[in-house]
């Protein structure tokens, strides 16, 4: 027999009841023993709130489960496993199926209704005795910023905090950073990013000492209130030591909102590829920008990314794609899509996985399923001649039989389900020809936002590689891939300009 011992212990959990991840794990421990299990595999999660299903230890005793290595789980008791009793059921469903059995420390389990009952009750109140908590220490923290103290743990840059008094400080180091990024933005040319851009430099470091300022860092210092001596929570204000004074803060608000009113008032371009292309050579995404490049000024789509904090620059030499030639390349591969609806079906289907080998698998699949079932009709054969006897041994073999067949069943839904939707793609193509036809009747009379919603209806990505060479235009030594959107996004479109 196979044991999986999980342990779990969360701050609040080792304060109330003296829990210990090792005290869990050498009590759990010697029950395995008395039980006689051939070995026992240990899972831990440290710190973790039993609210959680995503925990990477919980996670790996599931997984162990699923690949047929465990045959009983050891715990405490259920609040380890879940403080949640949906949670609770949930797991608990999940080993029943897999032939796993559940033992508890501090809980008797019982596999009758009146047991499950009672498991059920027990979640139930464990999880309500969470929410209350919960609910507690929110109105606890609520009442402390209404009196004034800090609620939580208030690290923002230029201060410092103390934790055990609740005590908040001035870092003067960091603050003189601070006085500079108000002073530099309402007092000079610069902007946010240019603010940014400053920082990094001149070598400041930021809290981390390792990033380089981001220009939403800066954005988020210019409109903390505070930096005024006001901290915000929950709709409270909270007084803090302040960094620079009310005028300053309020002349950069002005500023912010002044730079937001300009920036709506520009006449925006539209780009109708918006969102959907991405340069293959530095595999970034590209942006439409209006800018001028060798003297003309113009709509351009670019892989660049200027702002201060970013990870991938983009190509150098800058890669500028004027946006008009390739919405007219991508624009003529929809309408080619819409004119022969059946070539774009078939594209995609012959993107996906071919019909054959899923087929064959699925055959596969089926004939380990006899083999399994002869396999455990065998054993059930011999035990019932009298040639086996029902040992841990034999109990070892039918469970592990059991798994194996759950295990080729799931594999073969999958399957399934996959061979649906290849074959049903060919269920799609009868549905876009309608579609097709109702387009290309009015197609001459869509607007702007018409043909937006049919390109991303119909195109997933459009990826570019190579470059316009200098001083010309057009799409000369560009590649152009438009990718498909049907069923699954298959490679319908590969148009070459040279």
């Amino acid at each position: 027999m196979q044991a999986a011992i999980y342990v779990r212990v969360s701050t609040e959990d080792q304060a109330r009841h003296g829990y210990s991840l090792a005290e869990q794990r050498d009590a759990c421990h010697r029950r395995a023993v008395s039980l006689g299990v051939a070995s026992v595999l240990a899972f831990a999660d440290e710190g973790v709130s039993g609210a959680l299903l995503d925990r990477p230890g919980l996670n790996a005793m599931r997984e162990a489960v699923r690949e047929g290595q465990v045959d009983i789980i050891i715990l405490r008791d259920p609040d380890r496993l879940s403080r949640k009793l949906a949670h609770q059921l949930l797991l608990t469903e999940e080993f029943e199926k897999a032939g796993v059995r559940l033992d508890f420390l501090d809980f008797t389990w019982q596999d009758t209704p009146e047991g499950k009952l009672f498991y059920s009750i027990r979640g139930a109140i464990a999880e309500f005795e969470k929410e209350k908590i919960r609910e507690r220490m929110t109105r606890g923290k609520t009442q402390k910023a209404r009196q004034g103290g800090i609620p939580i743990g208030f690290y923002n840059y230029g201060y410092s905090y103390d934790p055990e008094t609740g005590k908040v400080s001035v870092l003067e180091e960091e603050a003189a950073v601070v006085k500079n990024i108000f002073r530099w933005f309402i007092e000079e040319d610069l902007g946010v990013n240019g603010v940014a851009k400053r920082l990094n430099e001149q070598g400041i470091p930021t809290r981390k000492k390792k990033n380089p300022w981001h220009r939403m860092v800066v954005r988020q210092i210019l409109t903390n209130p505070a930096y005024k001596g006001l901290w915000k929570y929950k709709g409270i204000d909270i007084p803090v030591p302040a960094i620079i004074d009310p005028d300053t803060w309020n002349k950069a608000q002005e500023k912010l909102k002044e730079a937001r009113r300009l920036w709506a008032g520009k006449s925006r371009q539209e780009y109708l590829l918006s969102g959907l292309v991405t340069c293959a050579d530095c595999g970034n995404t590209m942006t439409g920008v209006y800018a001028k490049w060798w003297g003309v000024k113009d709509r351009r789509y670019t892989c660049r990314k200027h702002f201060q904090g970013t990870k991938n620059s983009g190509c150098r030499p800058v890669k500028m794609i004027l946006a008009t030639p390739v919405e007219e390349v991508v624009w003529e591969q929809v309408c080619s899509w819409l004119q022969d609806p059946d070539s774009l079906v078939t594209a995609t289907i012959e993107a996906s996985p071919q019909v054959e080998e899923v087929r064959g698998e699925l055959q596969r699949i089926e004939r380990h399923l006899k083999e399994v079932e002869k396999g455990r009709e065998a054993v059930l054969e011999a035990l019932a001649a009298g040639l086996l006897e029902l040992d841990a041994q034999t109990k070892n073999k039918l469970g592990e039989l059991k798994r194996r067949k759950e295990r080729l069943e799931q594999r073969q839904k999958e399957l399934a389900a996959t061979l649906q939707g290849i074959e049903g793609a060919a269920g799609k193509l009868v549905e876009f020809r309608s579609l097709a036809q109702e387009v290309l009747a009015k197609l001459d009379d869509l607007n702007f936002a018409e043909k937006k919603a049919l390109v991303r209806a119909l195109v997933a990505q459009v990826v570019i590689s190579g470059r316009v060479s200098p001083g010309k235009h057009g799409l000369t030594g560009v590649n152009v891939t438009v990718l498909a959107r049907v069923s699954e996004p298959g490679k319908a479109g590969n148009i070459t300009i040279n």
